[in-house]
């Protein structure tokens, strides 16, 4: 994983990143500490780009693709921020790359919910060891196959926007059908002519549906287009190419302007950190809080039940619910909201600073803390303005620039 944060606002934006990466195809991951995650996106334009999660597409470092689409934009191609990722998507959609290569990334996401089935087979092969009934024990292959029935209807459930509409389960079969049986076959799965209708139908339904896989790509861009004078955020996260489209996970657009959004702080990947600083609370302790009130709400209730009759227990316990709910938004906001009243005004040096230090302050706490250091590494900062364009203020190096005097730091960034 990684931790990296942008910040906002109408002077400036501010980029901050860490080290670690990870490098996967979906099945194999393999993780560094000195990997490049902030870039410029154009020479001709203050546009940057900040990479996430998975820094490979179809087998290619992400860093080598950015650089090769900077090398091909000759002047100042985009008015606006928002229409950087559609002409990269298409750049990414026509990059060279063979059938094994998107292969790759399905196979990942087979292996993945074939496991969990595998797991759930031997725990119901146990479990049946010492009934006494066996005419009544499940088949394992009518186990499998109720579970992959199972995780189809919860992939139908959340199903992706606008993704593999028209496609039909004929012409997915016929691309990655032998992928899912060879995976299957690859972990000893049991297997018959109806467990791989099953686990093809059950994988068709996954991937039109919102389930991330280990493998997907997050992609910040950030900055000025030509006709815009305050800077514009926007993200995607991407999860592999099926049928030359891209599963696209979700997408986030902050526009900062004079009397709308004036400041953002806007974490990525692992958030915890920045979201104590800039809310008071992260999502894992609200959630702990909340159980907590819940469960004390609900032990009043029923040592009291004369007084809560007629489903009037329930009633309680979804307005105490509700109530802590819009409570703990309140004071959300508030600390949001002081907080980005302050970024508002602060200078661009003062913003990196802010961006280093949130960064800086996710690593620390995984390394002294039980957590696997996930985060880590040089910090990278970069600053993006409309006059002075992109401007690094923290970079890390494989070299010493000073053995190396033909080095152009505007050639190479």
């Amino acid at each position: 994983m990684t931790a990296e944060i942008a910040i906002l606002n109408r002077t400036a934006v501010a980029l901050a990143a860490d080290s670690v990466v990870t490098l996967s195809d979906g099945r194999r991951h393999k993780t560094y500490d000195s990997a490049e995650k902030i870039f410029e996106f154009s020479r001709f334009q203050p546009i940057a780009l900040m990479i996430y999660n998975n820094a490979q597409f179809m087998n290619a470092p992400f860093e080598i693709i950015i650089r090769e689409y900077r090398e091909k934009l000759t002047s100042n191609t985009f008015k606006q921020l928002v229409q950087v990722w559609p002409e990269f998507e298409k750049y990414l959609l026509g990059f060279k790359r063979s059938e094994e290569d998107e292969l790759d990334h399905f196979r990942g996401m087979v292996l993945a919910e074939v496991k969990e089935i595998r797991s759930k087979v031997m725990t119901h092969v146990f479990a049946s060891i010492g009934r006494r009934k066996r005419s009544a024990i499940e088949s394992v292959p009518d186990f499998v196959i109720r579970q992959c029935k199972k995780r189809k209807s919860e992939a139908e459930l959340s199903p992706l926007k606008d993704f593999l509409g028209k496609v039909t389960l004929e012409e997915f079969n016929k691309i990655y059908r032998a992928a899912v049986i060879d995976v299957a076959n690859g972990i000893k799965l049991e297997m018959s002519a109806e467990i791989e209708d099953a686990l093809c139908e059950m994988m068709f339904a996954v991937v039109k549906s919102e389930q991330r896989s280990g493998a997907f790509t997050g992609l910040v861009f950030t900055g000025f287009g030509s006709d815009e004078i305050f800077p514009t955020l926007c993200s995607v996260e991407i999860d592999g190419v099926y049928f030359n489209q891209f599963r696209i996970l979700s997408t986030n657009l902050i526009d900062i302007d004079r009397r709308g959004e004036t400041a953002a702080i806007v974490p990525f990947a692992q958030q915890d950190m920045p979201e104590r600083f800039m809310l008071g609370i992260d999502g894992e302790f609200e959630g702990a809080m909340e159980k907590i009130c819940l469960d004390m709400v609900g032990q009043l209730v029923d040592q009291n039940k004369r007084a809560f009759r007629n489903g009037k227990a329930e009633l309680v316990k979804a307005a105490a619910a509700e109530e802590f709910k819009a409570g703990l938004e309140r004071l959300k906001k508030k600390n949001s909201d002081d907080l980005l009243s302050v970024v508002n005004h602060l200078s661009k040096k003062e913003l990196g600073e802010v961006a280093y230090s949130l960064v800086e302050l996710t690593s620390r706490k995984r390394r002294y803390s039980n957590d696997l250091e996930t985060v880590g590494g040089p910090i990278d900062v970069a600053i993006l303005t409309k006059n002075e364009g992109f401007i690094w203020v923290r970079r890390k190096h494989y070299f010493d620039i000073a053995l190396n005097p033909r080095y152009d730091p505007k050639r190479i960034r």
